[in-house]
């Protein structure tokens, strides 16, 4: 069984979603690595069945990459039609000592499965039966879009991750279950949460769990066939991949590898919701996707099997969506991500996590050359890999000519960036002489100008920005997530009631520039009044960026309250429960020690270690280590002073007032953005 404090973990985890495989330090400042990358300068090995299985061999030996403490891995390579390597690594099952075989253990391969998914589209594209610039709602039957944009959402769309949809990822909570006897349909699913477009579709890329499993519900509706039949019928069978599937079967149960979580515990078995989900339910072997690689990288064939037609393979390879010409986003089904490892290759990938497991599939097409890493376990260990893996079969070196404008040719580019798809990340940049200053989760940078619209950072990779019609910058793309484009934000009004010298302001400020927090009719935000306890929770789901939830109220006295489905969220999310008759009170003004109790829970969730800090005054049982980690961390305002003997009172049993609440939240948010690994390894399903 899995408990709920490792569900509400997970399903943060998905909600926060930023992949691993850029959010860490390039391989070449690895342990082991950089000496490599420079030898490769100068001699570069030639990819044959011996040098890859001896790069391989004296990789996973690393000291850094047995550090990882990575259960097992399954590595494969292909080139020029022929399989070089397919190897395991480590344990299937630690418990009952069963090593990774690449013919038979079978992974979880997450969010590759949104390649598959894509393949089938363009098989039914290519055959007329979809079309790429139609409106999809003539695919969906009885079902129907939420499209308040004006705009039409076409097949292009949701397969460039385009939508412009509102919300791109499961609800907390409803992404897996420990139920292996559940059944949850495609249909039902896509039904019960339906987003709402609310951009023109085209015009902004945020990762889109969502638009990958309405092209599985599509090809369902115009095949007639569930989609993990289609897949079977059209793809795998085609290829030969008798150990795929979508669709968890008892008969390949007992050759899945056993995901381990974060502390090496092993993960119970669990199914996917819905259960047939295009976007991350496939389970597959090495010698499988050793196959589906080689087909795409032969233009859609393998032996005298075709999936695809030569021209169709080649257009879903192909750029379809772009922040800059240098900086490709999305082909129909692929993405582009490491642009700082490319080393001036065309690489198209997908990578993927779920519960226990990370997966990455890269292919050079002009090369002719295809990896793939999967591990029973989410680390770094697979980016590592590709990185090392083109260090040394594609090295390059990076001379550069940088332009050098003026720190006032730069000011344009200044402000505050959120993320699209993950509201609390935020970047900020300000300009200097001949360079910009960027400041995000993972530290400060330098950017110096390429072009116009495009910088690159110390370790070469690019930060591009987008302009609108007018000139003026509207879009951040940075290696800090490659899973959203970061919108720039417009600087509000200032509350008439917050001046820039009151001892609140900066954090009100902060949260009102990611509009956290709103002024009223009277653009007052009335910083010495009580909040409330629903109030509070709104402002910890606004500040995650987390949309409201759709399901019914866990609370008696909630239901009729108009935020009613950001409680919701809250509640799902872990960060806030209710009174043991199954209430919330939401119109209660809030003691400091709930807040401290309900900031503290989010803390946790995101990673922060708890603190210790010495309390004076009082402070309930219920609330003393929730009051000790958010003293310790130090979130909180102006209003709280260590004593000279070190000791605090947080006055726990007063009533907190907006201004302190303020404070708490901008704390919490500006210290999570210096976590180590703060964006999570889970992006995508």
């Amino acid at each position: 069984m899995i408990t709920t404090s490792v569900w509400k973990k997970t399903m943060l985890s998905a909600f926060t979603a930023v992949t691993v495989i850029c959010a860490t330090v390039p391989a070449a400042f690895a342990d082991g690595a950089s000496k490599e990358a420079a030898a490769t300068y100068k001699s570069v090995p030639v990819l044959d069945e011996k040098d890859i299985e001896g790069f391989a061999d004296a990789f996973f030996k690393r000291t850094d990459i047995q550090a990882l403490e990575t259960p097992g891995a399954l590595f494969v390579v292909v080139k020029d039609g022929k399989v070089l390597l397919q190897k395991g690594f480590g344990s299937a099952n630690i418990e009952a000592n069963i090593p990774v075989d690449p013919e038979k253990t079978v992974f979880r391969i997450a969010s590759v499965s949104k390649v598959f998914a894509a393949t089938a589209v363009m098989q039914l594209v290519e055959q007329g039966q979809i079309d790429l610039n139609q409106d999809v709602q003539q695919y969906l039957g009885d079902v129907k879009l939420k499209n308040n944009s004006g705009s039409p959402l076409t097949m292009k769309h949701l397969l460039t991750h385009s939508t412009g949809f509102d919300i791109v990822d499961p609800p907390p909570g409803d992404m897996i279950t420990g139920d292996m006897t559940a059944f949850t349909p495609l249909r039902e699913y896509v039904v019960k949460t339906m987003p709402t477009i609310v951009h023109k579709p085209g015009e902004v890329y945020k990762y889109d769990n969502f638009a990958s499993m309405l092209q599985g519900y599509i090809v369902e509706q115009v095949s007639g066939k569930p989609f993990h039949q289609y897949v079977n019928d059209h793809i795998f069978k085609p290829l030969g991949m008798k150990d795929s599937r979508f669709v968890l079967t008892p008969d390949i149960q007992a050759d899945l590898a056993v995901g381990y979580d974060d502390n090496h515990r092993p993960l119970p078995l669990y199914n996917t919701i819905p259960t047939d989900m295009p976007q991350g339910s496939m389970v597959t072997t090495g010698s499988d996707m050793a196959k589906f690689m080689l087909a795409h990288l032969n233009k859609g064939k393998l032996g005298e099997s075709r999936i695809l037609r030569e021209e169709t393979a080649k257009d879903m390879q192909s750029v379809h969506l772009a922040i800059h010409p240098q900086v490709p986003t999305m082909t129909y089904g692929f993405e582009f991500i490491l642009h700082h490892k490319f080393n001036n290759q065309y690489v198209i990938g997908k990578g993927g996590s779920i519960p226990g497991f990370s997966s990455w599939m890269w292919l050079l097409p002009e090369q002719n050359v295809g990896g793939f890493i999967v591990t029973n376990h989410s680390s770094d260990l697979r980016n590592r890999l590709y990185e090392a893996f083109m260090d040394r079969y594609y090295p390059v070196e990076r001379p550069k000519t940088f332009l050098q404008p003026a720190k006032s040719q730069l000011a344009r580019f200044e402000g505050t960036y959120r993320d699209l798809r993950i509201g609390y990340l935020t970047t900020r940049i300000k300009a200097q002489d001949g360079m910009l200053a960027l400041e995000d989760l993972m530290g400060k940078h330098t950017l110096k100008q390429v072009d116009p619209l495009l910088f690159e950072d110390e370790q070469g990779s690019p930060v591009a920005f987008k302009e609108n019609e007018d000139g003026t910058i509207r879009f951040l793309f940075s290696k800090t997530n490659p899973t959203a484009w970061s919108e720039k934000l417009p600087v509000p009004a200032r509350f008439t009631d917050v001046g820039k010298d009151h001892p609140y302001a900066a954090y009100i400020d902060g949260l009102h520039l990611l509009d956290v927090v709103q002024a009223g009719r009277d653009g007052k935000f009335r910083p010495d009044e009580p909040i409330t306890r629903a109030e509070f929770a709104v402002w910890l789901v606004n500040w995650l960026g987390a949309a409201p939830a759709k399901g019914q109220s866990p609370f008696k006295d909630t239901a009729d309250n108009p935020d009613a489905g950001k409680i919701t969220t809250a509640f799902d999310m872990g960060f806030v429960t209710g009174t043991k008759k199954g209430l919330f009170e939401p119109t209660r003004p809030m003691m400091r020690q709930e807040a401290a109790v309900m900031a503290s829970r989010l803390s946790l969730l995101l990673g922060h270690p708890p603190k210790e800090a010495k309390l004076s005054g009082e402070t309930d049982a219920w609330a003393t280590d929730a009051v000790r980690n958010i003293v310790g961390n130090g979130f909180y305002g102006p209003e709280v002073t260590p004593s000279a003997d070190d000791t605090v009172d947080y006055r726990s049993k007063q009533v907190m007032t907006r201004k302190e609440a303020a404070a708490v939240l901008y704390c919490l948010g500006t210290a999570s953005l210096t976590l180590p690994g703060s964006a999570s390894n889970e992006k995508d399903q």
